[in-house]
């Protein structure tokens, strides 16, 4: 039996063998000569691709950095020539000149900037302002009524101000989107061709037998290795003439100055420059050559090796499938099921019961893998895992597919206009939008869907390629497609906040919590919106945290329900805005934050989100339709009394209460005693501490603690007015046993310290005296 098995498989084994091998060879060497001729062109039509490519990636990023400079306010005064007076003109171009030589500094790819007004006639680079320019140097007229947005120009000597270089130049209309006849004036930025040259030469590491240069579509020298050719144009050869002919890439063969050469070349779709690699024959194919001689060094030495194969290696190769015959027989003895061999039929029985095992043991893991998913995606939101390689296997085998790079998170909350869900309800349609989630996400880019519980859901994104705002925005248009969904197939409102993208793993949890924090912003933006962290938080700038800090005065007096001063507030905040220049975005930012400041204060007094939200539920779209700042702030302003308004119903409503006023009057006179707590009181006065707690926040408008502390701090701000009293004396006589805690929460709520508070008010006094 054992001679069998291994006998027969090692004929028909090394008959398939040897013959697979001989068709194979054959084959390859047949086909050899015309697969590596095409293999070597496509090659070197491959490199003229990474040489296209990285030229457009270049140039388009010029481009973006070209209209990113373009968006300053001083450009548009220097282009409308719009000043109020001199002062204001120099200050301008003071200012355009700083931004152009910075801009230059920055960037040392870039040879030059120039911006041209056709308003005043003025030209500004980095180095020079001409007022009015001859045409001998404005030479950014003559593009003036381009057809095209923008345009790349071929090698041309440009000057700057100060030096004439060989350069490629980007003109780009202003406004960026305008037409010819509604110009005012042009952007330019300059790239030395040199810097161009070098850029492609690093492509080809090994260096360019032959040459490599760039035509324009008229067939002017944009680049080449050969410096003499600059400035030629070619079209009169006869096959650069086959080359602008033709709009796409491809290559052929020509004789010249008595050599055949290979002639490559390649049509830019962002440029329609011509990318053109002409190297010799011998040169293109001398690998082909050496390839031919090892395939058949290589065919001899396989034939070889099957041979041994055939005779020696497949012979041991069948011994371990004859002992697992011995032993599947040994088995069968040992239940009783007799001692005859075991041939290959027993063998596939056993095998099949194994099989069979094996499908029991994927369906348990398959009926395992949602908790499975649900757990290794929670690990990846809150950073328990952060190595993409550690994780691929787990995820590939969840049937998730993620990329190593690109990571966006999303939080979304289900629920339905008019209902109130039961949990079974909720977990149904959170499950269905998980399903709709991952099948718009799939089909594009990757990325899984979970439910958190309480019709909560998180959805992760990853992609393959982009920068973090093309990312962003694809992700806003998936899920503006996913709300549409679910509204009209199923009745339900979706609200979801989004994160930031993240380049890496580890950050994930960073993108979950900004997207948690922009769902917050529901009761301003509505529900059934998409919230992106992007419109909640400014910039980092100083002038804005400033504003920040003056809407608290704002939300005091809306507290006391002091409309005069709530309003005069608020117009001094809508005032040093615009003064200090905040741009529109900055401006309806603080609108944002002003209504969700309001909305807070108004939930801590006692009213309802969903009750003052009444007049709020398109507030984001009402902002935005504002057409200046004086509008916003009057939006702002009306809301803010409607609450007001909401305030002082809610006061009329809540009556005195007797209990509450007998409590405030012991706070008031047993303050000063270090074990005044919400138990003592519940123990003086016969009720449970919550219940103390609900009376102190419907009566009074804060907690306990709020209130205790505010009593004690304004004890202390009195006794401090006499310097013979020590702090710590103070503290103590303020109910507070520990003096740092007393001087931590006194710094907390007045901003300074004890000592500071009493150096303050001492050198009041003194200047009231005076």
């Amino acid at each position: 039996m054992r001679n069998s098995i291994s006998a027969k498989a090692m004929v028909i084994y090394g008959i398939v063998f040897l013959f697979i091998i001989s068709l194979t060879f054959w084959l390859s060497y047949t086909g050899t000569v015309g697969k590596l001729q095409k293999d070597l062109k496509d090659t070197n039509l491959a490199l003229l691709k990474q040489v296209d490519s990285k030229i457009e990636g270049a140039f388009r990023q010029t481009e973006k950095d070209l209209l990113s400079m373009a968006e300053g306010l001083e450009f548009i005064y220097f282009m409308n020539n719009s000043y109020s007076d001199d002062a204001q003109r120099y200050s301008i171009h003071y200012t355009l000149t700083t931004r152009l030589r910075d801009f230059i500094a920055n960037n040392p790819n870039y040879s030059s900037v120039f911006a041209y007004s056709h308003v005043s006639g003025d030209l500004m680079t980095e180095e020079t302002f001409l007022k009015q320019a001859s045409t001998e140097f404005n030479w950014l007229a003559q593009y003036l009524d381009m057809p095209e947005y923008f345009k790349w120009l071929s090698t041309q000597k440009v000057w700057d101000g100060q030096k004439t270089e060989d350069v490629i130049t980007l003109v780009r209309s202003f406004p960026a989107l305008s037409s010819p006849g509604f110009r005012k004036g042009l952007m330019a930025i300059s790239i030395q061709e040199d810097e161009l040259f070098q850029m492609i030469k690093t492509i080809y590491e090994d260096g360019h037998p032959g040459h490599f240069f760039i035509l324009d579509a008229e067939g002017n020298v944009v680049t080449h290795d050969d410096k003499t050719q600059l400035y030629r144009n070619m079209k009169s050869l006869p096959y650069i003439t086959t080359i602008l002919t033709d709009s796409d890439s491809g290559s052929f063969n020509v004789k010249l100055d008595g050599v055949k050469q290979s002639v490559f070349y390649r049509t830019s779709a962002y440029t329609g420059w011509k990318v053109v690699s002409i190297m010799p024959e011998t040169t293109v194919f001398e690998p082909l050559k050496v390839t031919r001689n090892l395939l058949l060094i290589f065919a001899v030495i396989m034939f070889s090796l099957a041979l041994s194969a055939l005779f020696y290696v497949n012979r041991w190769t069948f011994k371990p499938l004859d002992r697992l015959a011995g032993k599947m027989s040994g088995m069968k003895k040992g239940r009783g099921q007799g001692t005859e061999s075991i041939g290959l039929s027993s063998l596939e029985h056993i095998f099949d019961e194994i099989l069979t095992d094996r499908e029991h043991l994927e369906q348990h893991v398959r009926d395992s893998k949602p908790m499975l998913k649900w757990k290794i995606m929670m690990e990846l939101l809150n950073g328990s895992r952060s190595d993409f390689h550690a994780v691929y296997h787990h995820l590939e085998f969840q049937g998730i597919r993620m990329y190593p790079e690109r990571f966006l998170v999303c939080t979304a909350e289900i629920s339905k206009d008019g209902e109130q869900l039961s949990p079974r309800d909720e977990a149904l349609y959170t499950y269905m939008f998980c399903n709709v989630t991952e099948e718009l996400i799939r089909s594009e880019h990757a990325g899984a869907a979970i439910d958190l519980g309480g019709g909560r859901a998180a959805v992760l994104l990853s992609f393959a390629e982009g920068d973090p705002e093309q990312n962003h925005l694809r992700t806003l248009v998936i899920l503006e497609l996913i709300l549409d969904i679910m509204k009209k197939q199923f009745g339900l409102s979706v609200t979801v906040g989004v994160g930031t993208c993240r380049m890496d793993m580890q950050e994930i949890p960073r993108s979950f919590d900004e997207s948690q924090k922009a769902l917050l912003y529901k009761m301003i933006f509505g529900k059934h919106s998409v919230i992106s962290v992007d419109d909640l938080q400014p910039p980092d700038r100083q002038d804005y945290y400033k504003l920040s800090r003056m809407s608290e005065p704002v939300m005091e007096a809306l507290r006391q329900t002091d409309r005069g001063k709530m309003l005069a507030y608020l117009s001094d905040t809508f005032r040093a805005a615009v003064e200090s220049n905040l741009p529109p975005e900055l401006i309806r930012q603080l609108c944002y934050d002003l209504m969700m400041k309001s909305l807070q204060t108004v939930s801590a007094i006692g009213i309802e989100p969903e009750i003052s939200m009444g007049p709020l539920s398109s507030i984001y779209e009402r902002i935005a339709k504002c057409e200046n700042w004086k509008e916003a702030e009057q939006l702002v302003g009306d809301i803010l009394e409607g609450l007001a308004s909401q305030i002082e119903e809610k006061r009329s409503q809540r009556g005195k209460n007797e209990t509450i006023d007998r409590m405030l009057d012991y706070i008031r006179t047993h303050y000063q005693e270090h074990d005044l707590s919400l138990e003592r009181l519940a123990s003086m006065f016969h009720l449970t501490p919550p219940y103390i707690s609900r009376l102190f926040k419907d009566h009074t408008e804060s907690n306990f603690i709020d209130y205790m502390i505010e009593i004690r701090i304004k004890a202390a701000m009195e006794l401090l007015k006499d310097k013979s009293i020590k702090v710590n004396d103070v503290s103590d006589a303020v109910g507070y046993a520990n003096t740092r805690s007393f001087l931590r929460t006194f710094k907390k709520y007045t901003g300074l310290t004890p000592t500071e508070y009493r150096e303050h008010m001492l050198k009041r006094a003194a200047s009231q005296i005076v």
